[in-house]
């Protein structure tokens, strides 16, 4: 299970390590963020469950908007590597583990819940965050004349499907 989680997070400093600092930073016409605003993004989501295992809770509401990883892209690789290296040394006692997660479901007025989970489960929808977020990066870079694999962003399920299509 985790080497699947590591690979998600390889395939991020994949993405970014064929980017030039200009591109980590610019805006697409039209749009409001740029990769570097959703890399802190993604990485906000795992470092919040690497404070977990000291505190028990997986706080989604913690977030570093307008911090140094959001314009510098060898910081963002740097934080990258941080959360592989962590990842690398969980043992099946941390996986395990309950946590207490905090979210926010509210559209009008703030409304944050607490519901129980295990850091298994949420490295799952980490991952899985990552890469909802990894096909916007794509799509980013595309608007500004980028290009990347087919596959950078394409969801686990959708890359099965694919290969079953291709079988028959």
């Amino acid at each position: 299970m985790l080497s699947h989680y590591i690979s998600t997070l390889d395939q991020g400093v994949s993405f970014l390590t064929q980017l030039q600092q200009r591109d980590y930073c610019k805006l697409a016409d039209g749009l409001p963020s740029s990769i570097g605003d959703h890399v802190r993004h993604i990485l906000d989501h795992f470092m919040s469950l690497q404070n977990c295992l000291e505190t028990g809770i997986v706080d989604y509401e913690n977030r570093r908007r307008g911090s140094l990883v959001e314009t510098s892209l060898p910081e963002a690789l740097n934080q990258f590597n941080n959360i592989k290296q962590w990842m690398l040394a969980l043992t099946e006692a941390d996986i395990s583990q309950v946590v207490r997660v905090h979210s926010d479901i509210g559209i009008n007025q703030t409304h944050i819940i607490e519901v129980e989970s295990t850091l298994a489960r949420e490295l799952m929808f980490a991952c899985s965050h990552a890469i909802h977020h990894y096909s916007t990066l794509k799509l980013i870079f595309q608007l500004i004349g980028g290009k990347t694999h087919a596959e950078f962003g394409l969801a686990p399920s959708t890359a099965s499907f694919n290969r079953k299509q291709c079988a028959h």
